[in-house]
């Protein structure tokens, strides 16, 4: 568009310089049209000019939108491995809190039996309550960070479905 402007321009250039002839070979008779040749003139100055200034700005826009692309590419990047990464601390999270409840029963078993035992039998058994309490402390926090964790990538998920609306051309 600004190359025709600029073609336009050129073209309206020739024509005030062959009006301005056309008005000076006519002489005396010609003088009036000399002042429209010159008012041409002027006019295609300034769409020279004002052709410029479109250029500037089409050039602007352009390296603005290129830049725009780019940010959205890498912001859709990142929010993929996220949600890569989340839904791999997921699945670690999930086999922490099964291994947790595992580890939780054995621990009773064993609490049981050591009861059984002797006065040293029963310290040890002391000792494994509170390894027990501490556990399930544990799996307690396991599971609110599973839970958070499940949330985040909800909101990952989410978030890259709405990003998955945009189209990059």
């Amino acid at each position: 568009i600004v190359e025709l402007i600029s073609d336009i321009t050129e073209q309206t250039n020739v024509l005030a310089l062959n009006a301005a002839i056309q008005a000076a070979s006519a002489g005396e008779a010609g003088r009036g049209f000399t002042v429209v040749a010159e008012e041409v003139q002027r006019l295609a100055e300034r769409s020279g000019e004002a052709t410029k200034q479109i250029g500037a700005i089409v050039r602007t826009i352009q390296t603005d939108t290129q830049d725009t692309v780019s940010a959205m590419e890498e912001s859709t990047r990142g929010v993929v491995d996220g949600a890569r990464l989340s839904d791999a601390a997921g699945q670690a999270l999930a086999e922490i809190g099964k291994v947790s409840s595992e580890l939780t029963a054995l621990i009773e078993t064993i609490a049981g039996a050591t009861r059984q035992q002797s006065e040293l039998a029963t310290k040890v058994a002391r000792k494994m309550q509170d390894i027990l309490l501490v556990t399930g402390q544990t799996t307690a926090g396991t599971q609110k960070t599973a839970t958070a964790i499940g949330e985040l990538a909800g909101l990952a998920t989410e978030l890259k479905g709405s990003v998955a609306g945009f189209k990059v051309t």
